[in-house]
C-alpha cells in the first residue's frame, strides 16, 4: 500500500455500503410497525449535518495544504492531521448511515406521499436529509484523503529497490 501504514487503509465504497444498507433496512422495518406513532420529521434535522459538512470541506482544504506543504498553507501538527483523518473516516461512516436511514424513511413514506399529508412532508424532509447526508459522507471521505501523504511510502523498500526522495 502506498501512502499509508501497513494495516491502515482509506475508506472505500464497500465500507460505506454496509452501514447504509443495515441502517436503511432497520429504519424501514421499524417504520413499518410504528410510523403512525412518531411525530412529523423536521427540516432542522439536516442543519447540523450540513454545518458539519461545510466545516469538514474547509478543514480538508487546510489539511491537504499542510500535508502537501503548499506555500499558502499554515502548518499543522502530525497529531492534528491524524485526528482529522480519523474524524473524516468516522463522519463518512455516519453520513452513510444517515443516508441509509433517510432512504429507509423514503421507502416507507413514498408510497403514501400522494394520499397522506404527513407522509408527503416526511418524504420531502427525508429527501433533504439524504442529500445533506450524502454531502457529509463525501466531505468525510475528502477530509480523510486530504490527510494522506500523496507520494509517501511507509512500507520498507523491497530488496534491490530504492526509495525515491
Amino acid at each position: 500500500m502506498t501512502g499509508q501504514r501497513p494495516g491502515m487503509r482509506g475508506t472505500n465504497g464497500g465500507d460505506l455500503v454496509v452501514p447504509l444498507i443495515v441502517v436503511g433496512v432497520a429504519v424501514y422495518l421499524l417504520l413499518r410497525f410504528c410510523y403512525d406513532s412518531i411525530p412529523e420529521l423536521q427540516y432542522v434535522v439536516a442543519l447540523p449535518l450540513g454545518v458539519l459538512a461545510i466545516i469538514e470541506l474547509v478543514l480538508a482544504r487546510r489539511v491537504r495544504g499542510a500535508v502537501r506543504h503548499e506555500p499558502h498553507a499554515r502548518p499543522m501538527t502530525a497529531i492534528a492531521i491524524a485526528r482529522c483523518v480519523a474524524l473524516g473516516k468516522a463522519t463518512a461512516l455516519v453520513g452513510a448511515g444517515v443516508v441509509g436511514a433517510a432512504l429507509g424513511v423514503l421507502g416507507r413514506t413514498l408510497p403514501d406521499a400522494s394520499s397522506v399529508t404527513a407522509a408527503a412532508h416526511d418524504t420531502r424532509v427525508a429527501a433533504v436529509l439524504a442529500a445533506v447526508a450524502a454531502i457529509l459522507c463525501a466531505a468525510g471521505v475528502l477530509l480523510e484523503r486530504a490527510g494522506m501523504d500523496p507520494g509517501g511510502r511507509d512500507d520498507p523498500p523491497r530488496a534491490g529497490e530504492r526509495r525515491s526522495s
